[in-house]
């Protein structure tokens, strides 16, 4: 009678039929395998369960031309303000405790306005960078544009969800008045890793006819 194969850890090296595996090596591996099948298809299930985050900007400022004497176009000043009363930068989406950085304004004003130098107005907020040129021109719409920058530089904790940028900045450039130019201001954001943008449409340069004097101070 033949004697039975021992089993265990005293067991002989199992003989392989010819072209085939053991009984015992098959239930090995399909026991490893299965596990790992289950991990591999739960992962993206977590995943996708967070939402992206959505951002965007609200604001409303601008640039405008005011004449020394109402009515004339020889001399007087290109001037972009945000009195605090009616005019703001803000950004939507927060949540308390993000930080709101990397907050600036770009002015767009096409070349056939000669190169300016502004200057903030007494009072101005010294937050915000004295709107200044860049150096950079860009082409919209078929029309030439000299790049002018403004940065607010502390960041700001959001408390809620609307962050509210404090603006009261007024940078003005003398200059007479060139007609059929126009400008374009973009303002920029980043929150949670993301960069939010605002850009407006290119506009007119309009002549204000309001005296100097009069035009938004602090």
């Amino acid at each position: 009678m033949d004697t039975p194969e021992p089993l265990g850890p005293d067991a002989p090296p199992a003989t392989l039929p010819a072209g085939g595996v053991s009984r015992r090596t098959v239930v090995a591996s399909a026991a490893w395998s299965v596990p790992v099948i289950a991990a591999a298809v739960a992962a993206p299930m977590a995943a996708a369960s967070v939402p992206p985050r959505e951002f965007a900007i609200e604001s409303s400022f601008g640039v405008g031309w005011y004449p020394v004497t109402q009515g004339q176009t020889s001399s007087g000043a290109l001037q972009y303000d945000a009195d605090a009363g009616d005019k703001y930068f803000r950004v939507t989406g927060t949540q308390p405790g993000d930080v709101v950085s990397n907050v600036f304004f770009q002015a767009l004003i096409s070349v056939g306005w000669p190169a300016l130098t502004f200057v903030a107005l007494p009072g101005s907020n010294g937050d915000w960078t004295t709107l200044a040129a860049t150096g950079a021109t860009e082409t919209v719409n078929g029309v030439s544009y000299r790049v002018y920058q403004s940065t607010y530089t502390p960041p700001v904790v959001a408390t809620g969800a609307t962050t509210s940028i404090p603006v009261d900045f007024f940078f003005r450039a003398s200059s007479p008045y060139y007609a059929n130019q126009t400008a374009i201001t973009r303002r920029f954001a980043s929150v949670a890793g993301t960069t939010v943008a605002l850009v407006r449409n290119p506009a007119a340069i309009n002549n204000t006819n309001v005296l100097l004097s009069s035009a938004p101070t602090p």
